[in-house]
């Protein structure tokens, strides 16, 4: 971009051949008496508030070329008089110089009164031509970068504040208010603030040549705009690997791109490249850093030990919840995420992952993706499963959790990015992992339950101890979805109550029984079902954008999805970890509504939804 100095030479030379003609011609000139006679009248009256005439912008460009005159002939001309006309001119300037600033002033942008402009264009012309292009360009300058830069403040984004020495002391979440701010500040910095800037050049500087036109403006917003479109670099570097600020970054990414169309519009022009580079810039980085996110959330799956504890009874593992809730949230970025997703590298199995249905959309790089991570969550639910030391308990650990996934994917908007097939499947997975849970945990009870041909009381005190001790065992585990837990019990009752029937119809009344058959079925309806500690219902869904001001996930109903953050405490080098519930609160049994999650965010910072 040239310099003011060289700038306002070209505006200079383009904006005008008088001069040259004045000079090639001097014995042509008219009187310049009535020139000087209009200046000094002007000047002697002149104030803020005065109209300027047309009149006297004729007369100073007269007295300029008499200058002009008096220089190229000393012979005729006195060292006097050529210092008294060069004095005149440059109060005629002062005065111009002035009016400038009080027009320009008064402009907000391009649909400022037609009149205004027309003036404005008339002082600039008039100073080009005289030889005071530099002054009028560095006023120009001055006020219309004041004018953009406080545009840009009144649409909620301080230029001075939100530089990057003065962003690094914030913390994340006041970093996340600045990054709402630029969101929302950046279409109508484009679509408005920058556009009529540019057709506000356009108009005032006409008479000059289109490149000159381009250079002017982007002499008054390429510092601006590249302090602007630099935001989103920064917030790259202070989002780092946290899964939760992935969001942000999507966010920021997907208004970016949507502005790409008018950017290049708007800053087409060689002198503009800088800032359409700049832009590529951050759509880059945005694009790099989302990408190490997910990568970082699939290894912090994968690396995840917390083992699941007997007593919740097989129930969902936060991590499921919050991988899940984390995938719904990321299905509403389909757009974005196909461009940013489309030059990742996939892992070595992530190649090989089933299409469930013939659709194009199901193949597509956030599909595949998604895929892919639920792959991974399943796997580390299986692994899971495999430290339970009760086989059936594991393989209800497995109904729960895979259901969960399921059951989440089916009714929301995952469905369409991994289509019915896929949640056929996983129900069937499902239901083989219920059928290994009722043999598993139900066999050895069946296998006790006394026959018709077997009298004997020994055989029945066994049955009784053996039912007794597994109702006793069952106590606190769930089946989390009723329909389901319907199912487990019906299977339950259909392997026990039907021979127990048999046999109680024949022996009931020679010898003394503890269980009716009614009340084996009456104790296998009663087991499976949550306590008050449980979690509620797995249904439900919503729109990701709903809480992604708030830079994270979006709990769905039926998922106590607070997050303890303890301030202070870091990973080790090299390690990083998802925090997710430990425990539920006992008196929430469903979701939490968004006042109540507000609330704790402002009145607890160590709360984050």
């Amino acid at each position: 971009m040239p310099s003011t100095t060289t700038l306002a030479t070209l505006l200079t030379n383009s904006s005008s051949t008088r001069v040259t003609d004045d000079q090639n011609r001097p014995s042509r000139l008219p009187p310049i008496t009535d020139s000087i006679s209009t200046i000094h009248a002007f000047i002697s009256k002149w104030d803020p508030h005065s109209s300027l005439s047309s009149r006297f912008l004729r007369a100073t460009t007269h007295l300029h070329s008499y200058l002009l005159h008096l220089a190229a002939s000393p012979a005729r001309s006195s060292h006097s008089e050529l210092m008294r006309t060069n004095s005149l001119l440059q109060s005629a300037m002062y005065c111009l110089d002035q009016e400038l600033k009080n027009h320009l002033l008064s402009i907000s942008d391009a649909h400022t009164l037609s009149d205004t402009i027309s003036t404005v264009r008339s002082i600039v012309e008039t100073m080009l031509s005289t030889g005071y292009g530099e002054e009028c360009l560095t006023t120009y300058q001055s006020i219309r970068r004041s004018a953009v830069t406080s545009q840009l403040n009144q649409l909620g984004f301080d230029l001075y504040i939100n530089r990057t020495r003065k962003l690094r002391k914030l913390k994340w979440e006041d970093l996340d208010h600045r990054i709402n701010s630029w969101i929302d500040a950046s279409q109508k910095a484009v679509r408005s603030v920058f556009f009529h800037e540019q057709q506000l050049s356009e108009k005032i500087f006409g008479a000059s040549t289109e490149s000159v036109r381009d250079s002017v403006f982007a002499s008054i917003v390429s510092d601006i705009a590249g302090h602007f479109f630099a935001f989103p670099e920064y917030v790259c570097k202070r989002a780092k690997r946290s899964p939760e600020r992935l969001f942000r970054l999507l966010d920021m990414y997907e208004n970016l791109s949507d502005l790409m169309p008018d950017i290049e519009t708007v800053f087409a022009s060689e002198a503009a490249s800088p800032i359409r580079t700049k832009v590529m810039s951050a759509l880059t980085k945005l694009a790099v850093s989302i990408r190490t996110i997910l990568l970082e959330f699939e290894r912090a799956i994968q690396k995840d030990t917390k083992k699941p504890q007997a007593a919740t009874g097989g129930r969902v593992l936060p991590l499921t919840r919050y991988v899940m809730n984390y995938l719904l949230s990321l299905s509403d970025y389909e757009a974005p995420l196909r461009a940013i997703l489309a030059d990742m590298p996939q892992e070595s199995d992530a190649s090989s992952i089933q299409s469930y249905d013939s659709d194009d959309r199901y193949g597509s790089p956030v599909s595949v993706r998604i895929s892919w991570l639920l792959l991974v969550l399943q796997r580390k639910l299986e692994s899971k499963a495999e430290k339970y030391r009760d086989v059936a308990l594991s393989y209800l650990f497995l109904v729960n959790n895979l259901h969960y996934m399921a059951k989440k994917v089916e009714n929301s908007i995952l469905k369409e990015s991994l289509g019915d097939e896929w949640v056929a499947v996983h129900m069937t997975k499902v239901r083989r992992y219920m059928d290994g849970h009722v043999r598993s945990g139900w066999a050895h009870v069946s296998a006790a339950l006394p026959v018709k041909e077997e009298e004997p009381v020994e055989r029945v005190r066994e049955f009784e101890m053996v039912f007794q001790k597994v109702l006793k065992e069952r106590e606190g585990w769930v089946v989390v979805d009723s329909a389901l837990r319907n199912e487990v019990r019906l299977l339950v009752e259909s392997m026990l109550v039907p021979a127990y029937r048999a046999w109680y119809q024949v022996y009931r009344g020679k010898m003394e029984v503890r269980f009716a058959p009614e009340d084996i079925q009456n104790r296998v309806s009663g087991l499976y079902e949550p306590s008050s500690s449980g979690s509620g219902s797995t249904s439900g869904s919503g729109s990701a954008k709903l809480l992604r001001r708030f830079g994270c996930y979006l709990p769905q109903q039926g998922d106590i999805s607070i997050r303890l953050q303890i301030e202070g405490a870091k990973a080790l080098p090299g390690e990083f970890s998802l925090r997710y519930p430990i425990s539920y609160d006992p008196q929430q049994r469903h979701e939490l509504s968004l006042r109540y999650q507000i609330d704790n965010i402002a009145s607890s910072k160590r709360v984050v939804i």
